[in-house]
């Protein structure tokens, strides 16, 4: 077969038949004009506008969807007014603080260490700062609903750096309630530790971490400087700046008021009929209550010291006190005949009307009998 293919003769094409057809194919085949190259200056032109067109994504860390919880913070901080201003008013009006847990918070609140500089009751102060970050809580919630950062950023520096300042302050004076007064509680001084810290822990958790980064000097200025007021204001747990403290001599103040005319014969009128005032040489409420008395008036003034031993680490409280009817939780405390106790200090009028009440139903009950 392959012989036979060899064999047979090519057909003869005229020239004329495949001339054109590869002139045709040629044509086709020729290459293309090469493209143009653009000038520099068109180039630039043309990457400016697609830059136009797209615009570069923002430089630095994406933005951080955290808020401050300004509505939280506000209420803690109306807590801590609360708390504050029982405080002052217990401080100003001379009254015995209620102690739920324990008596020894009246100890505690009426000490050296609840003024500042010993002039100022360290509850105002509070409560000016609570009142404060309440103030600037508010405005910030309401500048976060409205949609104006501008009004809100300083707004979250300003309550951080105040709930730092409350943190500050609650956590000296917890060192001192546990170095000065150990195994005595004080509610009303454990609560507003709790407000002024869940203050401070909720105006961070709300700050993004470059801002936490940036506030961080300025933060431990606030607290370095609480802190020194602090020192400066009470004096240091470990060397009071006062006189007192908690280990004291017993030293009974001096009465220098004298007497008002009706005061000698109420003094005598108590003591007859079995009242008492129980107290503490160190207590201011107490010594205010013996001025109002005056100094004719101690020879018949019923007072019981408490702390006859002075007031030391390891001092218990008289037994007379301990065994006092209805148990004592503050100074002075007085106790009527019949066991009805008036806490803080009392005018000639309240003490003559429960003396009077106090002996009318001793009188019926002997009676009765």
């Amino acid at each position: 077969m392959l012989a036979a293919c060899r064999a047979l003769p090519l057909p003869a094409v005229p020239a004329a038949a495949w001339q054109p057809a590869l002139g045709r194919r040629a044509a086709l085949c020729r290459p293309r004009r090469a493209l143009r190259r653009p000038a520099a200056g068109e180039q630039a032109a043309e990457t400016a506008a697609t830059a136009e067109r797209e615009p570069e994504p923002p430089s630095g860390p994406p933005p951080s969807n955290k808020h401050v919880p300004y509505r939280v913070i506000a209420a803690l901080a109306a807590a801590g007014v609360a708390d504050t201003a029982y405080l002052t008013a217990v401080k100003l009006l001379h009254l015995a603080p209620a102690c739920p847990l324990s008596g020894g918070c009246a100890d505690i609140l009426t000490s050296d260490y609840s003024n500042l500089f010993g002039t100022v009751p360290l509850s105002a102060v509070g409560l000016a700062a609570y009142a404060g970050v309440a103030a600037l809580a508010w405005r910030g919630a309401a500048a976060t609903a409205a949609g104006n950062d501008a009004a809100e950023a300083p707004l979250r520096t300003a309550v951080l750096a105040g709930g730092l300042a409350l943190a500050s302050c609650s956590a000296y004076l917890l060192y001192v309630l546990f170095t000065q007064f150990p195994g005595e509680l004080c509610p009303w001084c454990l609560g507003s530790a709790a407000l002024s810290f869940g203050i401070a822990g909720a105006a961070a958790s709300g700050l993004p971490r470059r801002e936490l980064e940036d506030a961080a000097a300025p933060g431990a200025g606030v607290v370095a400087t609480t802190l020194l007021l602090m020192f400066l204001g009470l004096g240091s747990p470990n060397g009071s700046a006062f006189a007192g403290g908690y280990d004291l001599d017993y030293v009974l103040p001096a009465v220098t008021t004298q007497s008002p005319p009706e005061a000698v014969a109420l003094a005598q009128r108590l003591r007859d009929g079995g009242a008492r005032m129980y107290g503490a040489f160190w207590c201011s409420h107490c010594y205010d209550q013996k001025q109002a008395f005056g100094a004719e008036a101690m020879a018949a003034f019923p007072y019981v010291e408490c702390y006859p031993e002075g007031l030391h680490k390891d001092t218990k409280i008289a037994e007379v006190c301990a065994a006092a009817p209805g148990g004592l939780t503050g100074f002075p405390t007085w106790i009527m005949p019949n066991g009805e106790q008036l806490i803080g200090e009392q005018s000639f009028a309240e003490l003559e009307a429960a003396l009077d009440k106090a002996l009318a139903a001793n009188s019926a009950a002997a009676a009765a009998s």
